[in-house]
């Protein structure tokens, strides 16, 4: 019996460090297990002693076999709602049941599956309209109550409604789902679009990401017209336009405040060794309104290009929370900071990732040249150090400060459904 997603995702590190060139451990994963990545590739899999034994059990997990994508649990079937049909529990009542496709034609690549399934719980766990979320990341499967309904979602895009008034209340609720998840679809790339907002997909830097520029899948139509570009420096002016501007201006706020809090702790760390415990709390916490506004936004923003504004503004935050955990690695480590290579890193960690952020507030496409040359220079230093020096722990989360505001920094030429 194949292994699960899951199975092989509890051995990885965990760590984001973007190392694999990509974003996330999450999309190392699903191209371990669909053969597009070989573990070894995974530099702390490599690399860190305490990994030596996960590495080995990864091997023998893909040796005897993945199962990963949808294969097996999605029907041949039209993209829309499958049935309507009255509850048997209540007369009054119905049920429906709908699968999901995404991207500009229509139809998704089930390669490495629908949904993200962690993405998937963080997500129905941030929305702030369900109630009594229970969602499992192994089984991928979430259920939540919306008003009097229940739904229950699928990591292969199935979407299942209970309870519900009449048709319209049903495509209404599914609907609102699906948009609620957006950021959970797994693109073709491997990675989730909320990576792919963030700009930590290569392959998303040069042209609209499919899983963007389709638009949340929407049961009622099965392809979405080709869109025009745009890049995303027009975000900004852009969002000045819309009725649910609130939502998006209230989370750059809170990205403001955020980003200005890492700063002052990475120049306390940078004196002192050590970062105020109760900052970095207070970084994350601010990170989580972001996200919640940012799905508001989504969800009550009518346009489908327009709501994509909403996912460049999780990216950001997704790009931060990354950034501030790299800090937060460095405060809980034992190690001795001491030496003048640790230093020289860190700083020039910090200072890219603050300019990154600089730049895309102010959109400032020189700065973000200029960060992309610098990322190269401190890439070709760190390996180097990394070569040498022991303390490989410390010198990740170093350059997962780095590559984050690297990502960050590609967000304003990012190409944009309008």
């Amino acid at each position: 019996m194949p292994h699960s997603f899951h199975e092989l995702y509890s051995l990885m590190p965990k760590l984001d460090c973007g190392l694999c060139n990509n974003p996330s451990c999450s999309t190392m994963t699903r191209k371990i297990a669909a053969g597009d990545n070989e573990p070894k590739e995974c530099l702390p899999l490599s690399a860190l002693p305490r990994f030596k034994e996960n590495l080995q059990k990864i091997r023998q997990l893909v040796h005897e076999g993945i199962e990963i994508g949808a294969k097996g649990t999605v029907v041949n079937e039209e993209t829309g709602v499958t049935y309507i049909h009255p509850c048997i529990t209540e007369a009054d009542k119905i049920a429906a049941e709908a699968r999901l496709a995404s991207g500009v034609g229509g139809s998704p690549d089930l390669k490495y599956g629908f949904y993200d399934p962690l993405q998937l719980c963080a997500t129905l766990n941030l929305a702030e309209f369900f109630q009594d979320v229970k969602c499992s990341p192994s089984l991928g499967i979430g259920r939540v109550h919306l008003g009097d309904k229940t739904v229950l979602i699928y990591k292969d895009g199935r979407i299942n409604v209970r309870q519900a008034k009449d048709k319209e209340d049903a495509i209404h609720t599914i609907r609102q789902a699906s948009r609620s998840l957006w950021s959970a679809i797994i693109c073709t790339c491997g990675n989730t679009s909320i990576d792919c907002a963030s700009g930590g997909c290569e392959e998303c830097s040069d042209e609209i990401c499919p899983v963007i520029g389709g638009g949340p899948p929407d049961p009622t139509v099965a392809n979405w017209s080709p869109a025009r570009q745009t890049g995303a420096s027009t975000i900004f002016e852009r969002v000045k336009t819309l009725e649910t501007r609130k939502h998006f201006e209230n989370g750059m706020k809170q990205l403001d405040e955020a980003f200005n809090l890492f700063k002052q702790a990475s120049l306390q760390f940078l004196n002192e060794h050590s970062a105020d415990g109760s900052t970095l709390i207070l970084i994350e916490e601010k990170i989580v309104q972001v996200n919640k506004l940012a799905i508001r936004f989504i969800v009550e923003t009518s346009n489908v290009y327009d709501a994509a504004l909403g996912l460049i503004l999780s990216g950001v935050a997704t790009d931060l929370s990354r950034i501030a955990d790299g800090l937060k690695s460095l405060t809980s480590s034992k190690s001795d900071f001491s030496s003048p290579a640790f230093t020289r890193l860190l700083s020039e960690a910090i200072n890219i990732a603050a300019e990154a952020y600089n730049s895309f507030r102010t959109v400032n496409f020189e700065e973000t040249r200029q960060i992309a040359f610098r990322f190269e220079g401190f890439s070709k230093k760190w390996m180097e150090t990394f070569r040498e020096m022991p303390q490989k722990n410390v010198l990740i989360a170093i350059e997962k400060i780095a590559v984050n505001g690297f990502y960050m920094s590609r967000l304003l030429t990012k190409p944009l459904p309008i």
